[in-house]
């Protein structure tokens, strides 16, 4: 139950902070859409009073349908406004009847729970599907066809076979789709069983779930928030939104509402299923049950489902186009033969043969194989697949949205420079160069010193002497330890620790915090130990007596914390730490080596001259600031509000900068350059500023030109006349907001072409991105027609990784949100692991399309047999249960080893494949039917008409040979040509009751009317093996009244003895099971040569590797399986096999040659033979390829 909650609530926080992104989105939009208004009022307004025009009104935009909660108002309008739409009163709440009256119409505050399908009707619908109903129905009609004849146990092999494969394809099409269906189940836990309310002025204890809008609500310490609640009273209430956000961080509530625009970050608010975990308050229900945010969420999540993946598609579209086919053509033949006059069960069985023949029993088999196993050889190679199909689609991804810092960087940040006193130093390690180093800071300067200790004081990474979690945890693992011998074990890990710990540099250390305050204090720790610094001042204390210290977010971009800093004009010190631009803003003062010196034209030139060159370096920036606050206005003791602000937070003195460098992962260059060479493109998405990324991704071989920002820069042109001259970009995140201004109002159509104009270059960078604008993205890329990727490690970023078509999560910096929203984990962070995984993909499609394609090829000449029984009535070439022999027993195991197959050498030098493109393409089918198909079947027919001739049938004696009757001889008759019966017994028993019946025919050794005591003889199911044919295709000569031979016979080239009937084979129905042996042995030899010619589909194949275990395995039981069907008679009786010679079983193979050869020129054509278009595959690559 824990896991499956887990995945429930990870998917309700994925969605809560999509709808959090959205209203952020929303908001940011009407702040700049008010500022533009308010400019374009302006100039209208001087233009107005300078020409006389009049002021022109801004037409509104329209807004999108949107959930409830983004529309709504009841946070911020007055409470008794809040009274009268809610029909309550704020001091007795509802009356007890009209609570119950609400309750009828609202209906009880729970959550609608969609009916899920049971377990076993999931498995009835794998048993179901189209092919699964039509090899049950062949399984039915085989037991039926033995019912009726059960001296053919053929039938009955036939019937269990299908029934087993059926079964066995079904569940493990279970199990690869089974998902968990728990979502439902974990909100139950967000409903607490009892809830406190005001009703009728009384306070009173009801089941939460008879809660109804309107009511007046007590929230206790500890419980659970029982619906949607506005604050109308708090005491020091603090809320656990954690079920929602991700984030664990107490959210303080207070009656008033802070975000007007967006319900969903004000603190008036209060959520069902969040925690009350400090104080407590009074509120008014203003929604319950599917009405809630997380109700709403709930519904999404549910209606949503689960989408089909690109492979799955693909697959059920093959399913359904070979099932028409094979349904189509078996009842097309089944209606010939009974027009032929063909026994009805005849017509059954080689309808059934037509189905089985088509049905490629092993492609699910094949398929869960493939992605098992790809998904195990990532998981070595540290990348885990939670979505077997995710796999296929990660092949076809032709964008890759990624993150910067630990993704494309090696998340271990340095100080590189330092600027303070208007002069940049280079960062040296203090420890690492020793104390005798010239550094260029000094260590006594008066702004160095205020530059470090605000640093300090900023800084919350701490060094960890503990035991590292991983060490831990392989201890605790163990198996072959029992719990007592895990501890001491664990206690002398801690020893060995300690010692290692000690002997480490403060680089090497361990910390806990973030990357960049890890960088600041193992810079500042050698020089003076950080925490004798820290020590040294106590923080502050607010109104509610916790520290003083507001943390880093995305919102402010700075962090700061008020010390008790006791000076002659100051018992309070401010200090900051930030984006360096956000920190600049909030200063009035610069400090110069210890002089408080006016911010003027002079500083702002030289700190954005400083902080562009840091920036072009790759270098993230961080600025300080600090300011003692005056004792006449904040004395001891004074009340800080951290929410209120109730300080001089933006008027500070800028101490200078830190510089830090995040430099990129070794391999993430050359796989930079191995996804351009695979036509991948890789976009950053990163919150640093235009220069800082710009140059990273140089570094990481994302931009290899100048940008078209630089040529505006360095030319003085504008952006749009810049913008053809190259083809790498930087776009600000502001630049999206400003497009999403312009685009409202506009049609759908219309809207995001400007997103669209930046995507179209081959190197973008995106600078100075939210979370939101990462799913604005994401969406512009997909929009594009690009399969996108996208690497994201927060909760915020998980909207845009459940968003892609691939979400990639890290698996070390990962929160578990986005870990659970993603559908492939980087278990090292590393970019070139996502490399491996689109070669993998690749190689995935490649082998599946191979491996359908080796399918058909088999398929065709399967059914082709069929077709050649009606269409020149010559005895079936292949009996149904042989050609279920190929599929299960000689097609599964070879096909399935396409898997193992390695990735051929171009695989990464080809364009990604078009997200359009379906696995089976009429090039697939061309390639499967009329050539190597074609080959196979010259050759299988060949070996069948070969045998027929050598045991006395001529080739041109078997084209409709089923038409002709005569009268069946006794078996103990023998062919004698100088008789005028041919030894046919019956015959001349025909002819003397005639005589008896007919005294003057005397003389007349036949008439017409004797042919009408023709009868038809058995192929089909050899009931007459036992008879010599020559002395039953016989005819009367009407004019000489004389029998003769209907056929032309051949002579009898191999003397071969039955060893189920004992007799010779030469002109017996039993010369065609040899035949159909033939055409068996010789399918499954040329699908051996089928195979190693599918193995590349350009390079040549002598330089693909040949050390696939499987295939040879797979080679091996083919052989095995041949030599036991053809020389162990017992199976030679129940599956109507023979005991063929060696050269009838070697009849095929050099058609299997004549296949490699062709196959090879073909291949050596598509890579030789000059392209007649540009940017288009020569003639042989667009049309004889798979």
């Amino acid at each position: 139950m824990k896991k499956a909650w887990s995945r429930s609530a990870s998917q309700i926080v994925t969605m809560f902070t999509q709808a959090q992104q959205e209203m952020e989105l929303i908001v940011a939009k009407r702040q700049f859409d008010e500022i533009a208004k308010e400019l374009k009022q302006r100039r209208e307004e001087i233009y107005g009073r300078m020409k006389g025009v009049p002021k022109l009104e801004k037409k509104p935009g329209s807004s999108g349908k949107q959930e409830k909660f983004k529309s709504m108002d009841e946070h911020r309008i007055a409470l008794h406004e809040l009274e009268n739409k809610m029909q309550t009163n704020i001091v007795n709440g509802l009356d007890q009847q009209e609570a119950i009256n609400r309750l009828g119409i609202h209906g009880k505050n729970q959550m609608t729970e969609k009916k899920q399908i049971p377990w076993y009707l999931r498995l009835l619908q794998e048993l179901t599907s189209i092919f699964a109903c039509m090899m049950w129905t062949g399984s039915a009609l085989s037991f039926l066809a033995f019912g009726l004849t059960p001296e053919d146990l053929s039938n009955l092999y036939l019937a269990i076979v299908l029934g087993f494969v059926v079964t066995v394809t079904g569940i493990m099409a279970y199990f690869q789709n089974q998902k968990s269906a728990a979502l439902m189940e974990a909100f139950k836990n967000f409903i607490p069983p009892e809830t406190q309310v005001i009703r009728n002025g009384k306070q009173m204890k009801i089941p939460a779930e008879n809660l109804v809008p309107g009511d007046l609500v007590v929230v206790e310490f500890g419980k659970r928030i029982p619906a949607d609640i506005r604050i109308i009273e708090s005491n020091g209430m603090k809320v656990d939104n954690s079920s929602l956000t991700g984030e664990t961080l107490l959210l303080q509530r207070i009656p008033d509402c802070s975000h007007p625009e967006n319900p969903l970050e004000t603190k008036n608010l209060v959520f069902f299923g969040t925690l009350c975990k400090e104080g407590n308050g009074r509120g008014i229900v203003l929604f319950t049950g599917d009405n809630t945010v997380i109700g709403q969420i709930a519904g999404l999540a549910q209606s949503s489902g689960e989408e089909e993946s690109v492979l799955r598609k693909q697959i059920n579209q093959f399913v359904k186009m070979i099932a028409t086919i094979a349904l189509l053509c078996g009842s097309v033949f089944f209606i010939l033969g009974m027009s032929y006059g063909y026994p009805a069960l005849q017509n059954v069985i080689l309808m059934m043969g037509i189905a089985v023949g088509f049905v490629p029993e092993g492609l699910i088999a094949t398929v869960t194989v493939a992605l098992s196993l790809t998904a195990k050889r990532l998981a070595q190679k540290k990348v885990l697949v939670k979505n077997l199909e995710c796999v296929e689609t990660l092949g076809s991804t032709s964008c890759i949205c990624s993150d910067k810092t630990g993704t494309l960087t090696q998340n271990k940040m340095t100080v590189e420079h330092l600027w303070y006193n208007n002069k940049k130093v280079k960062g040296l390690n203090y420890q690492k160069f020793g104390k005798k180093y010239n550094y260029e800071y000094d260590l006594q300067n008066v702004g160095f010193q205020a530059l470090f200790e605000c640093a300090s004081f900023c800084s919350e990474a701490v060094f960890d002497a503990s035991l590292p979690q991983e060490i831990r945890m392989k201890i605790q693992n163990d198996k072959i330890l029992n719990q007592q011998q895990k501890e001491q074990k664990i206690k002398l890990a801690v020893n060995d620790w300690e010692i290692k710990y000690q002997s480490m540099s403060w680089l090497e250390r361990p910390t806990i915090g973030d990357a960049s305050e890890s960088a600041l204090i193992k810079f500042l720790q050698p020089i003076k130990d950080i925490q004798e610094t820290r020590n040294s001042k106590k923080l502050a204390t607010d109104v509610d007596g916790k520290n003083a210290r507001m943390p880093f977010n995305s919102n402010n971009k700075y962090a700061f914390v008020i010390l008790e800093y006791e000076t002659e004009e100051s018992f309070y010190c401010l200090m900051s730490k930030g984006a360096p631009e956000r920190i600049w803003e909030l200063c009035t003062t610069v400090n110069n080596d210890g002089n408080e010196e006016q911010k003027d034209q002079n500083w702002e030139k030289a700190f954005k001259s400083i902080n562009k060159l840091f920036g072009k370096n790759g270098e993230r920036v961080l600025g300080f600031a600090k300011v003692h606050l005056p004792k006449t206005a904040y004395p001891k003791g004074y009340p800080f509000n951290l929410d209120k602000m109730n300080f001089p937070w933006n008027k500070q003195q800028f101490l200078g900068l830190f510089s830090l460098i995040d430099p990129p992962k070794d391999s993430v260059p050359d796989s930079v350059i191995k996804c351009k060479t695979a036509g991948v493109q890789v976009i950053m998405v990163t919150g640093d500023q235009p220069v800082t990324a710009a140059s990273i991704a140089k570094q990481c071989n994302i931009i290899t030109e100048k940008t078209v920002n630089e040529i505006s820069e360095e030319e003085g042109i504008s952006f749009e006349e810049a913008f053809h001259r190259s083809n790498a970009i930087v776009i600000h995140g502001d630049s999206l907001t400003k497009m999403m201004i312009d685009d409202e109002g506009k049609p759908e159509s219309e809207q995001g072409r400007q997103l669209q104009e930046w995507l179209s270059k081959s190197q973008i960078v995106f600078a100075r991105t939210s979370p939101a604008q990462k799913l604005i993205i994401v969406d512009g890329c997909q929009k594009k027609g690009h399969i996108v990727a996208v690497t994201g490690d927060g909760v915020n970023d998980s909207p845009a990784i459940k968003k892609a078509d691939i979400g990639i999560s890290m698996g070390i910096t990962g929160s578990d949100v986005a870990k659970d929203a993603a559908d492939m984990i980087l278990l090292n962070d590393d970019f070139s692991n996502i490399v491996i995984g689109i070669e993998e993909g690749r190689k995935i499609i490649d082998n599946l399309k191979k491996t359908i394609v080796f399918v058909l090829t088999g398929n065709i000449v399967q059914v082709i047999p069929i077709f050649s029984y009606f269409i020149f009535n010559i005895p079936l070439p292949l009996t149904t249960v042989l050609i279920l022999c190929i599929d299960v027993g000689t097609g599964i195991i070879p096909s399935t080893a396409f898997v193992y197959e390695p990735a051929e050498l171009d695989i990464m030098t080809r364009r990604p494949r078009n997200k359009e493109e379906n696995l089976i393409t009429p090039k697939s089918i061309v390639f499967a039917y009329a050539q190597h198909g074609f080959i196979q079947l010259c050759g299988c027919f060949l070996a069948y008409f070969l045998v027929f001739y050598d045991f006395g049938f001529p080739s041109d004696s078997l084209f409709g040979i089923l038409n002709k009757n005569g009268i069946i001889p006794l078996s103990s008759d023998i062919y004698d040509p100088l008789d005028p019966f041919y030894g046919n017994s019956n015959l001349k028993n025909l002819y003397n009751d005639r005589i008896s019946q007919q005294p003057q025919t005397f003389g007349l050794l036949c008439t017409s009317d004797d042919e009408s005591k023709f009868e038809s003889i058995d192929w089909l199911f050899s009931k007459n093996n036992d008879i010599d044919l020559r002395m039953y295709y016989i005819q009367c000569n009407t004019e000489t009244n004389k029998w003769e031979l209907s056929v032309v016979w051949g002579e009898c080239n191999i003397n071969q003895i039955s060893p189920i009937s004992n007799k010779p084979v030469c002109y017996s129905t039993e010369a065609l099971q040899y035949a159909q042996t033939a055409y068996f042995v010789g399918l499954a030899y040329t699908q051996m040569c089928n195979y190693q010619s599918l193995k590349t589909h350009k390079s040549a194949g002598i330089f693909q590797e040949f050390n696939n275990v499987f295939m040879h395995f797979g080679f091996m039981t083919l052989i095995v399986l041949v030599i036991s069907l053809t020389q162990i008679t017992s199976l030679n009786s129940a599956l109507q096999t023979r005991d063929i010679i060696f050269q009838h079983q070697m009849l095929t193979l050099p058609f299997g040659l004549l296949m490699q050869i062709w196959n090879e020129a073909r291949k050596y054509m598509v890579r030789n033979v000059p392209q007649t278009t540009p940017n288009m595959p020569n003639w042989w690559a667009r049309c004889t390829s798979i």
